[in-house]
């Protein structure tokens, strides 16, 4: 078995939480919450890699080895 693993980028708009990874151009999740937005990638994911090897394409790497949110102040 393989396993693969992609960073995904979680945001909150209009009280929806919206999933999405660099990596993977074109798959969303969407969700009430951090854990539904995040869970609905998961499906999509595994569909996406099959696609890719039924298709004869390279699967994605990981692009994103690190990610932090940072916050700065201006006057």
């Amino acid at each position: 078995m393989t396993q693969y693993t992609y960073a995904i980028s979680i945001e909150k708009e209009n009280g929806k939480y919206f999933a999405h990874s660099e990596a993977l151009p074109g798959l969303y999740g969407l969700g009430d919450s951090l854990e539904e937005a995040r869970t609905s990638m998961l499906p999509g994911i595994r569909f996406y890699i099959l696609q890719c090897m039924k298709d004869g394409k390279a699967v994605p790497t990981a692009r994103t080895i690190y990610s932090e949110t940072v916050t700065i102040s201006i006057d």
